[in-house]
């Protein structure tokens, strides 16, 4: 939805102003990854792929489970989402190139071609949603953050990961080829999703990990 949409309702020129420069991000993150598709659909180091594990088993994920992977991108947590034998698994990305390979490969997850903040979901309807590897791409992190709450069941759980750690996310922010903010610390995103009812409960920050939980109260 654009900002002329939503100028009636928000009059301050900031917001105004500021969606459309998200829009312009996602934008271009959308021709980005587009154009990488294939480059990113490869298989992944045993380490990293200790890593993802690590973060999977960290969401408290259980048989049944309904889950979200956001910005999915080729799809490389939905292997070990779906050994755990969820009920559903939804996964949403700006890349339709990044869509039709995790399709191909993943016939039984859906997939939906939207931003997290646009993402059209039923209130407490999630149990676990994963954000690995592309939270700093994000925007409008507390626009993001707020369809997320609504969307999880009590106690369900907001992943925040990545496999490379922090140090990797500011190699690629020095690159500036995207726009990328760095991962936030404990403190600061508990105080981003404290008033929309979720609490930190797990933080790990080391050289090559990186991962948070914080669950629905």
């Amino acid at each position: 939805m654009g900002a002329t949409a939503h100028s009636s309702v928000f009059e301050s020129k900031w917001w105004v102003s500021n969606e459309r420069r998200w829009l312009e991000i996602a934008a271009h993150q959308r021709e980005y990854f587009n154009r990488l598709a294939d480059i990113f659909d490869v298989p992944q180091p045993e380490a990293v792929m200790d890593r993802l594990r690590r973060i999977v088993a960290a969401s408290g994920l259980h048989r049944d489970d309904v889950v979200l992977d956001v910005g999915t991108g080729a799809g490389v947590l939905l292997p070990l989402i779906q050994s755990y034998r969820p009920s559903l698994v939804l996964a949403c990305d700006l890349a339709d190139q990044m869509l039709a390979h995790v399709h191909t490969k993943n016939p039984l997850v859906r997939v939906v071609q939207c931003d997290i903040v646009r993402l059209p979901l039923k209130a407490a309807s999630v149990d676990i949603v994963f954000m690995n590897a592309m939270y700093g791409n994000i925007a409008d992190k507390p626009a993001a953050c707020a369809n997320v709450a609504s969307a999880l069941k009590p106690r369900g759980r907001l992943i925040v990961s990545h496999p490379e750690g922090r140090g990797f996310v500011e190699k690629l922010r020095a690159a500036g080829d995207l726009f990328i903010e760095s991962l936030p610390g404990r403190g600061e995103f508990q105080a981003l999703v404290q008033p929309l009812g979720l609490k930190v409960v797990t933080y790990w920050d080391e050289p090559k990990l990186y991962l948070m939980v914080a669950r629905k109260t």
